[in-house]
């Protein structure tokens, strides 16, 4: 299939899955196999085929090899396999970061679901027809994306200078001229840290991540709305229990972050 891709096209898929290659070589029957249009592509890999299979010379005496083309030893490994399941697809900018980082899994989850732009915001909810207004729900001012709720919301920005301040990384915050999506400045932010921080900094973006969605859901659903001062609170209290929980080793508790 891979070598001659147009001339697998031209023969008949039941044909191509229940033939041997004994009984296809067997006077030449695999040319009778092809019942597709003859096209130039065609042609040309009938010809490449062609060329390949008359060198070929069974031995009945000999069993067949099985040859893994994912390994450099043609045997194959299931890791070379989960491998190849992956081949063409993007890395989601952010993923490896969250793999590692130290959080609920109920958060992480939440996070992994905002990397792969999957929650229901009302932008997205409206580009379904299930709404009209997209309106952010912490601010009321623009379209209510996942990037704007965790990170370029005003209502955001001043929650994510309050933290960052607490810890000595108020140069990291969000600006209202940010132009990156949430997983950019996650990730360009965390390069600017001392490394021995990192660990401790991706719990807070996702305490953080986590704390404005509940917000976002408790003003669309339930109603009702803390202030700024309020949810800074709450998420300095929801770190003191993460922190006791192993998650975050005294992040919110006076300790300051190295910034290079």
């Amino acid at each position: 299939m891979d070598i001659a891709p147009c001339l697998y096209q031209a023969v008949q898929p039941r044909a191509a899955k229940v033939t041997t290659v004994d009984q296809a070589l067997h006077d030449r029957a695999w040319v009778k196999q092809i019942t597709g249009a003859i096209t130039v592509q065609v042609f040309l890999d009938f010809l490449l085929i062609w060329d390949k299979v008359r060198r070929i010379v069974l031995q009945a005496d000999i069993d067949d090899t099985p040859l893994w083309k994912w390994t450099a030893n043609q045997q194959f490994t299931t890791a070379s396999a989960y491998r190849a399941f992956f081949l063409g697809q993007h890395e989601i900018l952010g993923a490896r970061i969250l793999q590692k980082t130290r959080a609920p899994p109920k958060c992480k989850f939440f996070v992994w679901l905002a990397l792969h732009d999957k929650c229901w915001t009302a932008a997205r909810r409206r580009r379904h027809n299930l709404q009209n207004d997209d309106a952010c729900a912490l601010c009321g001012q623009e379209s209510e994306t996942i990037s704007h709720i965790l990170l370029t919301c005003v209502f955001s920005r001043v929650i994510w200078f309050n933290i960052l301040q607490s810890v000595g990384l108020q140069l990291l915050s969000p600006t209202p001229n940010q132009l990156a999506e949430f997983q950019e400045w996650w990730s360009s932010s965390r390069k600017r840290i001392q490394t021995a921080d990192r660990k401790s900094f991706d719990t807070l973006v996702v305490l953080v991540a986590w704390s404005l969605w509940l917000e976002r859901n408790a003003r669309t659903f339930g109603r009702q709305s803390r202030n700024t001062a309020q949810l800074i609170q709450d998420i300095n209290q929801e770190g003191n229990n993460w922190s006791q929980a192993h998650f975050m080793p005294s992040l919110l508790l006076g300790r300051q972050l190295g910034v290079m």
